[in-house]
C-alpha cells in the first residue's frame, strides 16, 4: 500500500510555522532499536521524547498533526509478546504507521552467504535494514512533502541527496540517528556535500531520550567495541 499524505486538519502542538507543510518521517525501527540497545545497554529509549526531539530539532510536525505521516519499518515476530505490545503502542499511542516484516525477510541478504554468519549472531543484525523500502518511499514523496529519515545506513544516501535537489532550500531533508552508530561514510557527505541533509545526532540528546541519571550511570560503565 503506498504511503499517502493527508491534508492538514489541525496545527501541530509544537507550534513552529514551518511544520505546516506536509511531511513524512521514515524510520528504520530495527536499526534504531538495535543501536540504542548497543550504545545504551540496559536503558530504554523513550519514543515519546524521540518524537519531541525530532519535531523540535528538525522543525517537523508531530504524529498527531494532520500534515504528518510517521512510518516505521521493523522486523517483527508474532510470537514475541513484548514486541507486539510495543508495536501496538507505536500504532495506537504514537500514531505511527508500522510496516512489519518477518525476521527472515528483514535481512538485506541471506546471512549465511556472508562469511557463514548465523542469523542470530550480533554481526548479522547489521544486515537487518529496510533501505530499499525507505528509498522507494522517499522517491514517491520528495516532490510533495518534507522528508526526515531515521537510519544509519549509507545505502540511502544517494536517494536522500537527490531529494534535496527538488525541495525548498530552506527546508532540507533531515537525517537523524546516533552519531556513534552512523555509517562513517556519512560524515564526509554531511561535512562537504551542499545537498547534505540536516543531521540530528541523537547522542546529543541522550539525557532526554534515556533519562539523565540512567545515562550518567551507563557512561561510567566500561564499553567494548561497538557492534550491533
Amino acid at each position: 500500500m503506498p504511503i499517502r499524505i493527508h491534508d492538514p486538519v489541525r496545527p501541530s502542538r509544537h507550534g513552529n510555522s514551518s511544520v505546516d507543510k506536509p511531511a513524512s518521517i521514515l524510520i528504520d525501527g530495527s536499526a534504531l532499536y538495535l543501536a540504542s540497545r548497543s550504545l545504551y545497554e540496559g536503558l530504554q529509549l523513550d519514543y515519546r521524547v524521540l518524537i519531541d526531539v525530532l519535531c523540535r530539532e528538525g522543525s517537523l510536525p508531530a504524529p498527531d498533526a494532520g500534515s504528518a505521516r510517521w512510518v516505521m519499518w521493523t522486523s517483527a515476530s508474532s510470537q514475541n509478546a513484548g514486541q507486539t505490545r510495543f508495536l501496538d503502542f507505536a500504532e495506537n499511542d504514537l500514531n505511527w504507521v508500522v510496516r512489519r516484516f518477518a525476521p527472515a525477510d528483514s535481512y538485506m541478504l541471506e546471512p549465511a552467504t556472508v562469511m557463514g554468519l548465523a542469523p542470530d549472531s550480533r554481526a548479522a543484525t547489521r544486515l537487518v535494514r529496510f533501505d530499499a523500502s525507505i528509498a522507494f518511499a522517499m522517491g514517491r514523496l520528495a516532490d510533495r512533502c518534507r522528508l526526515a529519515v531515521v537510519s544509519d545506513s549509507f545505502a540511502i544516501s544517494d536517494a536522500l541527496l537527490r531529494t534535496a535537489e527538488i525541495v525548498d532550500d530552506n527546508e532540507p531533508p533531515v537525517l537523524a540517528f546516533f552519531g556513534r552508530a552512523l555509517d562513517s561514510r556519512w560524515q564526509g557527505v554531511i561535512r562537504r556535500d551542499p545537498r547534505a541533509p540536516r543531521f540530528i545526532d541523537l547522542d546529543d540528546f541522550a539525557d532526554e531520550l534515556f533519562g539523565s541519571e540512567r545515562v550518567a550511570d551507563a557512561r561510567r560503565q566500561p564499553k567494548g567495541d561497538f557492534v550491533f
